[in-house]
């Protein structure tokens, strides 16, 4: 005889504020269904919130990412709204490594960002089958008082505003910590890298990437295109400022655009190029990342051979701190 679960609904809190299980419905209003490992195609069953489902468990609360871009969650039960905070925060920071940024978006969440439904869940079709029925299991909405209806509360994150969490670094302009960074450009090198932002003096920096052991060799290319400038990403039919010109550069072997050739003196240049700045590499970004570092550090009056010594350091630091924690993204 199949197992039968029961709703499954969560989203009260205990008097210390931690989201936890409510306890089932009670035995007149309970709707007893086939639970997802005997559904057969085409069935409808109970969601449980278990790792087959695809579910992961955040504060007692089953939370699903949704849709192809992955732009909404999806938790089980009409929870509260201190608690769909809580399930969001812990997703961002927890699955996919990134810390949610306060601001007008986060508040929004709870006020037209939150849906609280009622739907009814069906076993998808077999995997080789390649039609709409592939997926494990799909939902649709349904109305209260359906028997095989449960409740889900879906939230909409596609516009939060999100840093990755990161290998803690301190600021060099101030010494503030950071632990967290953004995919941006930044001047030194063409193309988008990492940067630390330091949330108290404002001064943004590159981050070192971490290295984790892997079997899987990633294939990474140039941003710099052969008549584009190599410090920016100014193109000969985008220039980065009007009637912006871009020439060889002697001193460092590479293209520059006329704004990155004044950001420097001669002696600058020469010093730069002393400490290996410019140097391409098509299989490896900490090489752009020590590019964008001499130039931003250079830009603030630092010696590049003083920055160039003050980079290793912080290479080798940061390797010590992302082998206690080898996984950034369960800090």
């Amino acid at each position: 005889m199949a197992r039968r679960f029961p709703y499954l609904r969560v989203g009260r809190r205990r008097q210390s504020g931690r989201p936890v299980a409510q306890p089932p419905l009670t035995v007149e209003k309970r709707h007893l269904m086939i639970a997802f490992n005997e559904a057969l195609p085409g069935q409808q069953f109970t969601l449980a919130g278990t790792a087959p489902e695809g579910f992961d468990t955040l504060y007692g609360i089953p939370a699903i990412a949704l849709g192809e871009e992955c732009d909404r969650l999806m938790a089980l039960g009409h929870i509260t709204d201190r608690a769909v905070l809580a399930v969001t925060n812990a997703y961002q920071r927890r699955v996919w490594g990134h810390r949610v940024l306060p601001g007008s978006t986060l508040t929004d969440l709870t006020r037209s960002g939150t849906r609280r439904i009622n739907i009814k869940v069906t076993r998808g079709g077999e995997a080789d089958t390649h039609d709409e029925d592939e997926y494990a299991w799909y939902f649709q909405d349904a109305e209260p008082d359906d028997p095989t209806a449960q409740s889900a509360t879906v939230i909409d994150i596609e516009w939060l505003d999100r840093e990755d969490v990161a290998v803690q670094s301190e600021c060099p302009a101030c010494g503030r910590a950071s632990r967290s960074t953004t995919l941006t450009a930044g001047p030194g090198r063409a193309g988008w890298g990492r940067y630390h932002r330091c949330r108290s003096c404002g001064h943004a920096w590159p981050a070192v990437p971490v290295r984790h052991l892997s079997l899987t060799k990633y294939r990474r290319w140039s941003p710099t295109s052969a008549d584009g400038c190599f410090a920016c990403n100014c193109q000969p039919g985008y220039p980065c400022t009007a009637d912006c010109a871009i020439g060889f550069n002697p001193l460092i072997g590479q293209r520059l655009c006329a704004t990155c050739r004044t950001q420097h003196s001669t002696g600058a240049w020469q010093q730069l190029a002393a400490v290996s700045y410019g140097t391409i590499s098509v299989l490896d970004d900490l090489d752009a990342q020590r590019d964008r570092w001499l130039y931003s550090e250079t830009l603030r009056g630092v010696p590049p051979v003083q920055a160039a010594q003050t980079w290793q350091h912080r290479v080798a630091l940061t390797t010590r701190r992302a082998a206690m924690r080898p996984d950034p993204k369960g800090a």
